[in-house]
């Protein structure tokens, strides 16, 4: 299973994102790409949909959705059939673990995102920060867009 990162969600809901079409046509495809037993292969992670709202409402965009809207938006995910996930009790040990790996403070978040993952055993991610997360050798990173590009 794959999870959704922040930036993928901005882009497909922020319309002037020069990456809007392709955001949103790659959400579609695995929103409704189920396997036989009718599950999703993805899933988003709490923090995504945290980062979402924080990110798709700040003003220096240039149409950034409400704090109505950006909520009225992870409402309609949540409600959707996609898999959640969550941090798990043992998510500071493992954000620590992870931590001693990389060799820079500035994505200590995105080590925490990582955190989650590894402690509910997702072997993927979809992003376009793909080398944010070169170092976790556990987790396949996938930047979906390149995908998009070729098939086109």
């Amino acid at each position: 299973m794959f999870a959704i990162d922040t930036n993928i969600l901005v882009y497909a809901h922020n319309k002037d994102s020069e990456f809007n079409e392709k955001a949103t046509v790659f959400l579609k495809k695995v929103m409704n790409d189920r396997d036989e037993e009718g599950n999703l292969p993805v899933c988003i992670p709490t923090q995504a949909l945290m980062e979402f709202i924080n990110v798709i409402t700040r003003q220096n965009l240039k149409s950034p959705l409400s704090l109505k809207e950006a909520i009225n938006t992870v409402q309609d995910y949540l409600d959707f059939d996609i898999q959640i996930i969550n941090q798990l009790e043992t998510q500071i040990q493992t954000f620590i673990e992870l931590l001693s790996s990389v060799s820079t403070r500035k994505i200590v978040f995105d080590v925490a995102l990582a955190a989650t993952l590894k402690d509910n055993d997702i072997e993927g991610l979809y992003t376009l920060n793909v080398n944010d997360f070169k170092d976790f050798e556990f987790l396949e990173v996938v930047n979906p867009f390149e995908d998009v590009e070729e098939n086109q």
